[in-house]
């Protein structure tokens, strides 16, 4: 996961998830209700909640004057993409030489009859 922000919950917070990942409250509690979703929420340090991209989430302090403090957290997703891309191309580029090998073998061959 990469940490992308932290905040310090000091009254209620209405707001939307631009990207899919996890809320974590790193200290206090913190009263959660999500649009569409008709359990509240009421999560406490240590605890995590997965969030949709496109979620709307209002946030508000358990305890009045104890402000919690929470953190976001989205998956690094183009640190894997990039993996992927990098074993793809490493793939393709051992295939194309072994192709290009063939083919040298082949035009001699045409050339030698």
């Amino acid at each position: 996961m990469k940490l992308h922000s932290t905040m310090c919950l000091d009254g209620v917070w209405r707001g939307r998830a631009g990207q899919a990942g996890e809320l974590l409250v790193a200290t206090g509690r913190v009263w959660l209700t999500r649009d569409g979703d008709l359990a509240d929420h009421v999560l406490a340090a240590g605890d995590r909640l997965r969030l949709a991209a496109g979620d709307r989430i209002t946030l508000e302090p358990w305890a009045p004057g104890r402000a919690p403090v929470l953190l976001w957290q989205a998956p690094d997703h183009l640190h894997g993409l990039r993996a992927v891309l990098g074993a793809g191309a490493r793939l393709l580029a051992a295939r194309l030489e072994r192709a290009a090998r063939r083919l040298q073998a082949w035009a001699g061959e045409l050339s030698a009859a």
